[in-house]
C-alpha cells in the first residue's frame, strides 16, 4: 500500500507507537512520519506508507499550525505537564495588551534553544535518550521561523495560543520563552497540532477507525503543496531513469511552477512518476518512482 495517512494521534502515545500501529493494522512493512508529536501532544501526524515514505521530507518541511495552552508561574524538567516540577514563580499581573505585544516579539525568524527532553540528536543519540540517562545536555540554539502567532485566551495563570510555524520549531521552548519575557516561568499544558501544510485536523482520522485503509490518500495528493508538471512521453522516460529533462520535454505545467521550487511530476497518461526541482535549464529528477 502506497500512500498518505492523516492521522489524529491520541493523547499518550508517542509518534513512533502510532507508525507503528497503523503499519500493523494495515500490514504495510513501510512506514514513516513527517514530523514527531510528543506524546502528550495529539493532532495531525501525517504517515507514509510503502513508496510514498521517500516523499516523507517534502512534508516535513511545509509549516505547522498548533494550539497550545501555557501554564505560567511552574518549570518542569520536559517543559510540559508531564515533567517533574522543578522550581515555581510567582506570576506577575498581566494584561491582554501587555502580552499580545509579548507575543508580536516572537514573530519571524528567531533563535530557539530545544528542550533538554527533545528528538534532537547529539552524537547519534536523541536528548530524551540522553535525559533519560541523567545526562542533561544543553542544546544548541537553531534559527527557526514562527509566521503567525494569536492569542486565544487569557487567564489568570494561563493562556492559550495558535501558532504558525516551520519545521524545526518546539512549542515547549516557546512557551519557556514567551513566559520568560513575562518574568515567569511556562510550560505546555495543553497542546494540538491543527495542520500540517494542507494536513488538517478536520480531516484526520482517529487511530480506531476501522475504515482506516480507506482513509490512506495517493502519494501525490500529499504533495498538493507543490506546482505539477507533466512530461511527454520520451522525457518521462528519462526522469525516470534519473537524467534532467530539457524544457522541450515538458507538456504541460500549473500556473505556480516557478524555477528553484519543487514540482510533482506526471507522465502523459497522468501517472505521478516523482518529484523534480525546477530550473531555468529545465527538470531535475529529486525522487522517483520506478516504473
Amino acid at each position: 500500500m502506497d500512500g498518505f495517512l492523516n492521522l489524529n494521534k491520541p493523547k499518550g502515545i508517542t509518534s513512533f507507537t502510532a507508525v507503528e500501529e497503523v503499519r500493523r493494522r494495515l500490514k504495510e512493512k513501510k512506514a514513516g512520519h513527517a514530523g514527531n508529536l510528543d506524546p502528550n501532544a495529539t493532532g495531525v501526524l501525517v504517515i507514509g506508507l510503502g513508496k510514498a515514505t521517500r516523499f516523507l521530507p517534502y512534508i516535513t518541511d511545509v509549516e505547522k499550525e498548533y494550539i497550545a495552552t501555557i501554564k505560567l508561574g511552574v518549570l518542569t524538567d520536559t517543559l510540559d505537564a508531564s515533567g517533574e516540577v522543578m522550581d515555581k514563580k510567582e506570576v506577575p499581573p498581566v494584561d491582554r495588551a501587555q502580552l499580545e505585544e509579548v507575543l508580536r516579539h516572537f514573530i519571524g525568524e528567531i533563535e530557539q534553544t530545544p528542550p533538554a527532553y527533545s528528538a534532537v540528536k547529539i552524537e547519534g543519540k536523541r536528548l530524551y535518550e540522553l535525559a533519560r540517562e541523567g545526562v542533561l545536555v544543553n542544546p544548541k540554539p537553531k534559527k527557526v521561523t514562527i509566521y503567525e502567532i494569536e492569542l486565544l485566551n487569557l487567564g489568570e495563570d494561563e493562556f492559550r495560543i495558535r501558532a504558525v510555524v516551520s519545521k524545526g520549531t518546539y512549542i515547549r521552548s516557546l512557551a519557556r520563552d514567551i513566559a520568560a519575557r513575562l518574568g515567569t516561568y511556562g510550560i505546555v499544558k495543553d497542546l494540538v497540532r491543527t495542520r500540517i501544510g494542507h494536513f488538517t485536523l478536520e480531516e484526520a482520522v482517529d487511530l480506531d477507525d476501522p475504515d482506516l485503509e480507506k482513509k490512506v490518500i495517493p502519494p501525490d495528493k500529499g504533495l498538493l503543496h507543490m506546482g505539477e508538471v507533466v512530461l511527454k512521453e520520451k522525457a518521462a522516460w528519462y526522469f525516470r531513469n534519473g537524467n534532467r529533462v530539457g524544457v522541450s520535454g515538458i507538456l504541460s505545467r500549473s500556473k505556480n511552477v516557478r524555477s528553484f521550487e519543487y514540482v510533482r511530476v506526471y507522465d502523459e497518461s497522468g501517472d505521478f512518476i516523482g518529484v523534480g526541482f525546477m530550473k531555468w535549464d529545465g527538470l531535475y529528477p529529486k525522487r522517483v518512482i520506478p516504473a
